[in-house]
């Protein structure tokens, strides 16, 4: 763990997926509450919330295979993170139709997104299928601080206005975004390591 420690990669993945984690819990505990005070019938609030987890995980599988072919997993990571934050932003707005865009943008890729980003901890130098274990507890503990404060954090803006606590969400995955950018991405053997195989792997 020491070791591990010592990484600066560790840190900042540890810093995006606590920025990237907590601003998406935030936004699946209060969505439907949101949707149902604008006046949005309890199905039509849940359905969106449905909807978000079904393409999420539709997109899991294109999302990992684009990583593998594109040869870089902070690209596809970033790309990601983009695709949240505007879905997010979107979800400020009161329209119907920003709504559905915005689960539709924010929700293909959060599962994929997961699967990426574990694929990019096991391959940082220094960590390996043989810490990766190790590795991903150590990133985890902020995904779970993230995850913690990052609800009751957004909520509060919502005395400002309805659609507030959206926009402080998508500046945490702004961060998050900020953090994988600092990264810096080894050049793994991309033929002998697909994400579904280090995912896969344990300590």
């Amino acid at each position: 763990m020491l070791d591990l420690a010592r990484l600066k990669n560790m840190w900042l993945l540890g810093f995006a997926i606590l920025g990237i984690s907590g601003g998406i819990q935030g936004v699946l505990g209060y969505l439907p509450l949101y949707l149902r005070g604008l006046g949005w019938p309890e199905t039509s609030a849940d359905g969106a919330m449905a909807t978000f987890h079904l393409v999420s995980m539709l997109g899991v599988l294109p999302f990992a295979l684009w990583s593998d072919r594109l040869g870089s997993r902070k690209k596809v990571l970033l790309a990601g993170a983009m695709l949240t934050i505007i879905g997010f932003g979107l979800l400020s707005r009161s329209g119907a139709v920003s709504v559905w865009i915005a689960v539709l943008l924010a929700g293909v890729v959060r599962d994929g997104f997961m699967a990426i980003f574990l694929a990019m901890i096991i391959e940082t130098k220094g960590v390996g299928p043989a810490h990766s274990g190790t590795a991903i507890g150590f990133t985890f503990i902020f995904l779970g601080i993230g995850n913690l404060l990052a609800p009751p954090l957004g909520n509060s803006f919502a005395e400002t206005a309805a659609g507030t606590p959206f926009l402080f969400w998508a500046g945490l995955v702004a961060f998050g975004l900020i953090c994988i950018t600092l990264t810096t991405e080894p050049k793994p053997a991309w033929e002998n390591h697909k994400v579904t195989e280090l995912v896969g792997s344990e300590d």
